[in-house]
């Protein structure tokens, strides 16, 4: 059931497709939009859907006719996820209020203030993700960032799936745009004639999407964080019911071929049962991700495999999941217990689903309105401050090779040129 165990990461990629990727998004760079169309033109793997320049763009038309096309639940559960990620946004941003340290004549401040333009990538192929354009767009709407570009693949006759245009119209949004995804990643990156540069690319997308990204972070393009493909372990001990890991496990393996999903468990019994269901619905379902399990003797000792990974998802489904809650601490997020299911955060939480996948949650959790936020620091020297730190200034800066710093402090308390 153990083994050698495959897993993505941008860390670690195969140069040949990291030239193959970047070779694409140079040639938008000197092409622009005609590069743009050609890719989203050619076959599998790209998109085989050919259009025109003025296609480029999805018009207000198609946004405004969405809502015609969609079902009164289909709408409802749009909303709903609006609401939750409302609530979240108000929580984080609650924790940011402004706040000024006053120190003996020293006064410092923190501001957060909007980016000005972003990229938001809305993932297309295997499935259609209106969550996704909610989640990645939705927090910079409500943050107040000034220009928000769209970004998803077309469907096979040109159009764009109305629930993602419809949720784009709910948030008030008017740029965006149909094209190859990693494609689109370098007219983010260098610009085309419909397509701007922007300060900054968000949302998830297949290993040469996120390829992509973190090329685009060469050029000089902040991106929030790597993002696909998707990943799931599941920590399970005999209590666990494996009907519910199994699903779990499946949800995510529903994403991409390339998705990561383990389960690791103390229990043999336990894996054989879960392992039987997943290989049944893998048939009936045509989903060819593996499934990794790794058998360990403890849950402790499963801890330590799980903080290894340090994957995109946890579920923790074992006997008094509090108890070992807080050791789980390199990880996107953690769902705690049976009820708790990966699903209902990848919705209706209203906690972010763009999350670091390929070991990237060692370093970095997911995606917060900090990620649409730049920070400024404010600072104030009163005289008085001035003349209890001048010396440890002068001694630093003496040290380092740099004398003009400290004369540019002991000049103010002198009132003289002190060189």
């Amino acid at each position: 059931m153990s083994g050698s165990i495959y897993r993505f990461s941008p860390f670690n990629v195969d140069e040949s497709d990291r030239q193959y990727v970047e070779q694409i998004m140079l040639d938008v760079k000197n092409r622009g939009d005609e590069a743009l169309l050609d890719y989203t033109s050619r076959p599998k793997p790209f998109d085989n859907v050919k259009l025109s320049r003025d296609r480029l763009t999805v018009s207000q038309k198609e946004l405004e006719d969405s809502e015609k096309y969609l079902s009164k639940d289909i709408k409802e559960a749009i909303l709903f996820m609006m609401k939750r990620i409302r609530k979240i946004v108000a929580f984080q941003m609650k924790m940011l209020s402004p706040k000024t340290l006053k120190d003996n004549g020293l006064k410092y401040s923190l501001r957060f203030y909007p980016l000005e333009k972003i990229g938001v990538l809305v993932p297309g192929g295997k499935a259609l993700y209106v969550s996704t354009i909610i989640m990645a767009a939705y927090p910079a709407v409500l943050v107040g960032v000034k220009e928000i570009h769209v970004l998803t693949p077309p469907q096979q006759d040109g159009s764009v799936n109305p629930a993602i245009l419809y949720a784009a119209k709910l948030m008030g949004l008017k740029r965006v745009y149909r094209c190859n995804m990693v494609a689109g990643v370098g007219a983010l990156a260098f610009g085309t004639e419909t397509i701007p540069r922007v300060d900054k690319i968000i949302g998830p997308g297949n290993r040469f999407v996120t390829l992509a990204k973190m090329i685009a972070n060469s050029y000089g393009v902040s991106i929030d964080i790597p993002a696909g493909p998707s990943e799931l372990v599941v920590l399970a001990d005999s209590s666990a019911d494996p009907e519910f890991v199994a699903l779990d496990l499946l949800a995510q393996a529903e994403h991409s071929p390339d998705s990561f999903i383990v389960l690791i468990t103390n229990s043999k019994n336990l894996a054989e049962s879960v392992e039987k269901i997943f290989k049944e619905l893998s048939e009936k379902y045509a989903l060819k991700t593996r499934m990794n399990t790794l058998l360990v003797e403890s849950i402790e000792e499963g801890l330590e495999k799980c903080n290894s990974l340090a994957p995109e998802h946890v579920s923790l489904q074992v006997r008094n999941p509090n108890r070992f809650l807080r050791k789980i601490t390199a990880a996107g997020t953690v769902f705690s217990g049976v009820s708790s299911s990966p699903a209902i955060g990848d919705y209706v939480s209203g906690s972010n689903h763009i999350l670091p996948t390929g070991g990237y949650a060692r370093v970095r959790g997911g995606v917060t309105v900090l990620d649409y936020l730049r920070t400024v620091s404010y600072q104030y020297f009163s005289p008085r401050y001035l003349k209890n730190v001048v010396k440890h200034v002068e001694v630093l800066s003496r040290i380092e090779g740099l004398p003009i710093h400290g004369a540019s402090v002991k000049s103010r308390i002198e009132r003289k040129m002190v060189l």
